[in-house]
């Protein structure tokens, strides 16, 4: 049934395609089944540079073989790690990033990222943000591991400081503990103003 109102996936593309674009580097920080970091490399194109990050072999054999079939893979490069260790690797600055978090659908439910190390791995995507980039992340407070990624996601977005980063929270009240989705845009003033006398 097609709504106006999008799913809360389907938000995370539609604002991930107001930003980013051909030529772009992108991280999805969450491969997956690769359905994002699908959307991704078409969305930046031949000329772009996906990263594509999963702690779970399974997610990223799935995310390869996704890529392959849909002729995506050039552009993309599959890590398989915890984003967590995003910062370890030499990426250049990116216009976007995406996080769908929880788990993996149809896999092991004890493997979740954790809320720290989600909070490591949103550090270093926002430091690698370009001015004007944005961070979009889906995140499902309605079970336990949820509730605590969420939690301290929240907590995290609530005590950034307005010259580092704006953020919007959507929420969707017509299901109970329902996902999601913040939306982090990296500020374009400075981190540290100095003020001469």
């Amino acid at each position: 049934m097609n709504t106006l109102i999008p799913r809360a996936t389907e938000m995370s593309h539609i604002l991930l395609a107001l930003v980013a674009g051909p030529g772009d580097t992108v991280i999805d920080a969450t491969a997956g089944w690769g359905r994002d970091t699908c959307f991704l490399a078409a969305l930046v194109g031949e000329t772009g540079q996906v990263w594509s990050f999963d702690i779970q072999e399974q997610a990223c054999l799935a995310t390869a073989e996704a890529l392959l079939r849909q002729g995506l893979s050039a552009q993309v490069r599959v890590v398989c790690d915890d984003h967590a260790n995003i910062a370890d690797y030499n990426i250049p600055q990116v216009k976007a990033a995406v996080f769908n978090l929880g788990w993996l659908p149809g896999s092991d439910h004890s493997v979740v990222s954790g809320g720290s190390g989600v909070i490591l791995a949103m550090e270093a995507v926002l430091d690698k943000l370009k001015i004007g980039g944005i961070i979009v992340v889906v995140t499902y407070p309605g079970h336990a591991a949820g509730a605590e990624e969420t939690a301290a996601l929240r907590n995290w977005v609530a005590k950034l400081p307005a010259a580092r980063a704006q953020t919007m929270q959507i929420t969707f009240p017509s299901k109970e503990l329902a996902p999601l989705v913040i939306v982090i845009e990296k500020a374009d003033q400075p981190a540290h103003i100095i003020v001469e006398e």
